[in-house]
């Protein structure tokens, strides 16, 4: 880092490696999940990871393969101040924006599942 290469002397200098920068950027676009269990049907393939967007990227869905049977991990990924993103959100609202954004995939979550989605609450995604 630079403190360091600064602190060497001229003939360290010389032979010292190459110095890189880092340039850190605030995240503008911080998102946060809440998982969503899910299995897709027989004539589905199991091997894929399935992804959809809403309207203005408001909300992400990713589905990952768990197991060759087509279960799914999925992961709703949400701005920090959505709705949705809180605990104890309301599943009505909930089943309506998955019939409307993400059909494909509302069809294969019972009511229950969509109120369990619903009420739990958010997990942050790790910082790089």
């Amino acid at each position: 880092d630079k403190e360091t290469f600064d602190s060497l002397n001229v003939l360290q200098k010389l032979f010292a490696k190459e110095q890189f920068k880092v340039k850190r950027y605030v995240d503008d676009n911080k998102r946060i999940y809440k998982t969503v269990p899910i299995q897709v049907p027989a004539d589905w393939r199991p091997d894929l990871n399935y992804s959809a967007r809403s309207k203005e990227n408001r909300i992400v869905f990713e589905a990952l393969p768990s197991n060759k049977e087509g279960m799914y991990c999925a992961l709703l990924l949400l701005r920090e101040d959505d709705e949705f993103a809180k605990p104890n959100a309301d599943s009505k609202k909930l089943r309506e924006f998955f019939d409307e954004e993400f059909p494909q995939f509302s069809v294969l979550l019972d009511d229950d599942a969509i109120k369990q989605i619903a009420l739990k609450g958010s997990s942050n995604l790790p910082a790089f």
